[in-house]
């Protein structure tokens, strides 16, 4: 399933490089007069081999990957089984001592976690807060994927490491980058993705729909996010 994005990621960027060709051909212009380039001239190919690299880097790829260290440590250390467990089977899923004594260090570590980011919010200092004491525009706004993944990496670390899931250094990182190995397909199709989004905004083309800043964002999350979303269920089914 997620071969077939970028599939039709290519498809698309074929289809916008013929419009583009056509629509110079025929002098279409935008709104404001300007006249769209075709991305078979020569400035534009030029344009697009100079910026390839810069168009992958501005496509969302360290929050994906912090995303799916996230769904790693989730499903590598137990959790989601253990939930599944109880919600299908009705039951209580039989823990050892030591499991449970992991499981509540884990929640007291998580619960320490969550006090210091509440107190990063409402701290006088407002450590986690812009200069003028609002979330918008500060630390936490800009970096709450990374306290995200603070909060459910060092609980799940704690309890890996108590239960004896994990004991080596090495079976931490095997587990927080198991899903990034498997969604490995998806990288291919986030790159096609990224140079999909950079012709469209070189030909002008959200310019010319009348398309404004949040539909070109709500498209970008759409191209980037919906095939991480099959991305991760797919190697969900195949770990099962």
């Amino acid at each position: 399933m997620i071969d077939l994005f970028a599939t039709l990621y290519i498809v698309l960027l074929v289809l916008l490089v013929l419009f583009s060709w056509i629509a110079s051909a025929y002098g279409l212009v935008l709104p404001n007069g300007e006249a769209i380039s075709s991305l078979l001239a020569t400035d534009s190919m030029r344009w697009f081999v100079r910026h390839s690299v810069e168009n992958i880097a501005a496509a969302p790829i360290v929050q994906v990957v912090l995303v799916l260290i996230i769904v790693g440590a989730v499903r590598s250390c137990g959790v989601v089984r253990s939930v599944e467990y109880l919600v299908r089977e009705h039951r209580r899923l039989p823990l050892s001592r030591r499991q449970q004594y992991a499981a509540r260090i884990a929640l007291v570590v998580l619960g320490v976690c969550l006090l210091l980011v509440v107190w990063g919010i409402v701290a006088p200092s407002g450590n986690l807060l812009s200069v003028t004491g609002r979330i918008a525009g500060g630390p936490l706004s800009r970096g709450w994927l990374f306290i995200l993944l603070l909060l459910v990496c060092v609980p799940c670390f704690v309890y890996g490491r108590i239960s004896g899931l994990w004991h080596t250094e090495r079976d931490v990182l095997d587990a927080f980058t198991a899903e990034i190995a498997r969604c490995s397909r998806y990288f291919v199709t986030l790159i096609v993705g990224s140079q999909l989004m950079a012709a469209l905004h070189y030909v002008h083309l959200f310019d010319w729909l009348g398309w404004g800043n949040g539909a070109v964002t709500t498209l970008s999350v759409v191209v980037y996010g919906l095939p991480l979303i099959v991305a991760i269920g797919r190697s969900d089914r195949k770990k099962r």
